[in-house]
């Protein structure tokens, strides 16, 4: 990994949980444009799939917590 790519990472670990919803859709959105991607329509999916359980799972944690 690059050393802007990692700090990409870093710069959106700092971000707002809304903030990272954000831009994690954004950017699956984008992937699926790109004219060759890597991953396939099935692999996209699993990581939606994986994001919106980690999302939910935080939700569910913050809920129990009464953070919002």
């Amino acid at each position: 990994m690059s050393e802007t790519a990692a700090q990409l990472l870093a710069t959106f670990d700092s971000l707002a949980p809304q903030e990272q919803h954000e831009l994690l859709t954004e950017m699956l959105k984008r992937s699926v444009e790109l004219p060759t991607t890597i991953l396939t329509d099935v692999q996209l999916v699993g990581l939606a799939d994986n994001l919106f359980q980690a999302l939910d799972a935080e939700e569910l944690d913050d809920a129990q917590t009464g953070e919002k």
